[in-house]
């Protein structure tokens, strides 16, 4: 009795440690590609494209629904297999990087607008009122690896504005330039919440 006891007590502990094991095994693996720039703005293309990308990153983790491809590794495992991959990916080449990666799922996409436009009103020295407005949308996708089908696809769009006003030269406002974190982080945030509702 007492060794049936001692054995049922181990086998139960083993099992509860392996469980948090078992539960990684069942997530996906995930590698998340840099965005493509669709829009007319140079800057996104130069600085936005990764930073996005280390966004998402850490939205899946923080999911706790996949088991993400950090982007240096990711970078070093494409180099390794002679990849390149970014924005538009087709069914074939999803495939063939699904295998060759090792991960279940790809998510890529675009910035599709991007833009910031200005009004300004003027009375000379008297006053001097303008206002900017900043405008953007992205869309993405996930892909899966072994069948190169879009599982889940969603489009989310945000806007921003600054303003500053001068009277007989005094004054001020804001004049933010920092839009990454005011309009693309909550789009980003958006099409998470998005992916994380999906039946996947």
């Amino acid at each position: 009795m007492k060794r049936t006891l001692v054995a049922v007590l181990s086998l139960t502990i083993g099992f509860v440690a392996l469980m948090p094991a078992m539960a990684s095994a069942e997530k996906p693996r995930i590698a998340v590609l840099e965005f493509k720039s669709k829009a007319d703005n140079t800057w996104w293309y130069n600085n936005g494209a990764a930073a996005a990308q280390d966004v998402f990153v850490t939205e899946l983790v923080k999911s706790g629904k996949f088991r993400v491809i950090e982007r240096e590794q990711l970078a070093a495992l494409m180099q390794e297999k002679n990849l390149s991959l970014s924005g538009d990916v087709d069914p074939s080449t999803a495939v063939r990087a699904g295998k060759l990666l090792g991960v279940d799922y790809l998510l890529t996409g675009a910035l599709t607008e991007y833009g910031s436009s200005e009004n300004e009103v003027s009375g000379g020295y008297r006053f001097q009122a303008k206002k900017k407005n900043f405008e953007a949308a992205m869309n993405a996708r996930l892909i899966h690896t072994e069948t190169g089908e879009i599982v889940w696809a969603d489009e989310g769009r945000a806007d921003d504005s600054s303003f500053k006003l001068k009277i007989h030269g005094v004054g001020g406002g804001v004049d933010d330039n920092k839009m990454f974190d005011k309009v693309l982080k909550p789009i980003i945030q958006e099409l998470m919440a998005s992916l994380k509702a999906a039946d996947i």
